[in-house]
């Protein structure tokens, strides 16, 4: 019997979330999966680069670290304007680990969300063509950010936290990358800290 329960609690789950899947799924209008494929598309078409201004640090030196938004597909896309340095809630999470794995805090300014843009506003997307790249830069204080000496890697991760609801009408169908749109990590670029 208490087999028999057990089967229930883990199958009634999943026939329900399939049943509701079932009934929504013919709900969604045409429109609306073109939309979202347009929209995933527009975000895969983007890459995250950053790079140091140097690969040997001491401690009282500082990292300048730029990332980038690359455009490697064959059409244009747009992106936010705005890219602060607070975490996915701005725009750009910096992570930082050492040699270990080990994760340092890497919180460059407060985690408040993005602003919504001012109403009216058509300068808030910037266009991308293909090969083309758009970011920004940051200096880190390497005692504050690195403390000790050794090899640490950072990574940035690009989240847009613009939804297309706010943006002027006259923008809402240009293939942007919408707040929604999956992340976009760079690859790990490695640093030396020496004394």
């Amino acid at each position: 019997m208490l087999v028999l329960s057990r089967f229930f609690l883990r199958i009634c789950p999943l026939a329900l979330a399939s049943i509701f899947l079932f009934q929504t799924a013919g709900k969604i209008a045409p429109s609306q999966i073109s939309q979202q494929l347009k929209d995933s598309n527009s975000s895969r078409q983007l890459r995250m680069v950053i790079c140091t201004d140097r690969e040997k640090y001491s401690l009282g030196d500082f990292v300048r670290l730029t990332a980038l938004l690359e455009n490697t597909g064959d059409s244009r896309v747009y992106v936010d304007r705005r890219m602060f340095w607070t975490g996915l809630s701005g725009g750009l999470k910096l992570v930082i680990s050492d040699e270990k794995g080990n994760f340092l805090p890497a919180e460059l300014s407060s985690d408040a969300m993005m602003p919504p843009p001012p109403q009216g506003d058509t300068s808030i997307l910037i266009p991308l063509e293909s090969g083309f790249l758009y970011g920004t830069s940051v200096n880190l204080s390497v005692k504050i950010f690195f403390p000790k000496p050794g090899r640490y890697s950072l990574r940035v991760i690009y989240n847009s936290m613009l939804p297309k609801e706010l943006v002027a009408p006259e923008l809402r169908e240009l293939p942007a990358v919408w707040f929604g749109a999956p992340l976009i990590p760079s690859k790990q670029v490695w640093i030396e800290v020496t004394k």
